[in-house]
């Protein structure tokens, strides 16, 4: 038996991260392959998660000095993310055990364009460093190589469980924004939308907004546009509550401005339900535009009416997305998949010779 240690936030914490972590540590079928999870964050200020991480190091130098560990897989956004992953990749391969360093980041450029000289030197260091970067999609690849070519980049698509059979209502009635709150996200654009769809759309057309964060300048946003008997529901949901929401959507819409690829997505498209989103980032490799959803310009708010409109009056458009939808995603996104490829990559690492 293989043992993994696995690092990333709390398994409360909200994101796509952690709901990859979440799949992975579920998963029953293993094999050779022990995952231990030790979290390293979760949401606090910085004073708080200063001493969070101590003791949380102090767990994973205990395991590492009483274990046999062979590889850490570490999951990584940006900034403070991205330099707690280097402090650990440090003393993982001090200790002998490579490092899997698992790119989630969807502000990764930003982040390495607003950091100073020798801080991009350091960012650069630790791509060569680490054994292997996992990035979300092929269009990612030169997010890591563009900066340090030396990098060893492996593309790992993000997965999801997936349904025996497509459980998309055709008569759903709800569009579903399913992410963090905010201007990067394209919240504000899909409430302005709203507001000019709101006198050609059926009444019984009701809109969710399901995500941690920025609930309240949601909601005044609503109550200034006047869309108040549009708007269902804002705030987070998880479990069963989502899966009930699930149920009943007709529209996945994400109109985000950044992105690396959205486990909302994968989520929505494994029940079936057709998307709207950009034309950004990895989105573009699981929505074709036209063929299973919409694809849209970030910020093209006439095109986001002009699209949301035509699914939502056109149940044939709808339920022909879904099939190709839901077809996609058991093919080729099902965590099966993931967890083939992923144990791919942990053979790779263990075959080479120090």
């Amino acid at each position: 038996m293989t043992n993994i240690l696995m690092c990333c936030s709390t398994l409360d914490t909200k994101g796509g991260m952690v709901s990859v972590t979440k799949n992975y540590l579920a998963y029953q079928d293993w094999g050779d392959y022990n995952i231990k999870f030790i979290p390293t964050h979760f949401d606090t200020n910085k004073y708080l998660l200063i001493l969070y991480f101590a003791w949380q190091f102090l767990k994973i130098w205990w395991n590492v000095k009483f274990g046999d560990y062979k590889i850490a897989h570490l999951h990584t956004a940006e900034r403070g993310s991205f330099w707690r992953k280097r402090f650990l990749t440090k003393f993982f391969q001090s200790n002998g055990i490579k490092v899997v360093m698992h790119h989630h980041a969807a502000e990764f450029e930003e982040f390495y364009s607003n950091s100073s000289e020798s801080q991009k030197k350091k960012i650069r260091e630790t791509l060569a460093e680490v054994d292997v970067n996992i990035v979300l999609s092929k269009r990612l690849v030169a997010m890591i190589k563009d900066k340090q070519p030396n990098a060893n980049v492996k593309v790992l698509y993000n997965s999801v469980n997936t349904y025996s059979s497509n459980p998309y209502s055709l008569s759903a009635t709800n569009v579903l924004f399913l992410g963090r709150l905010g201007v990067r996200k394209g919240t504000f654009d899909l409430l302005e939308a709203i507001k000019r769809l709101d006198s050609k759309i059926p009444v019984e057309t009701k809109f969710y907004f399901c995500g941690d964060v920025g609930e309240k300048e949601v909601k005044e946003k609503i109550k200034e546009l006047g869309i108040d008997h549009r708007i269902a529901y804002v705030g987070w949901i998880d479990g069963e509550q989502k899966k009930a929401f699930l149920s009943n959507t007709m529209i996945n819409c994400l109109p985000s401005y950044n992105e690396g690829l959205p486990m909302t997505i994968l989520e929505t498209m494994a029940a079936g339900i057709p998307n709207i989103s950009t034309r950004i980032a990895s989105i573009p490799e699981v929505i074709h535009d036209g063929e299973n959803g919409y694809l849209i310009t970030p910020g093209d708010i006439d095109s986001l009416v002009d699209r949301l409109y035509q699914l939502i009056i056109n149940p044939d458009m709808r339920k022909k997305f879904s099939e190709e939808s839901y077809n996609l995603i058991s093919s080729n996104f099902s965590i099966d998949n993931n967890i083939s490829e992923l144990k791919d990559v942990y053979f790779d690492l263990l075959s080479q010779k120090d």
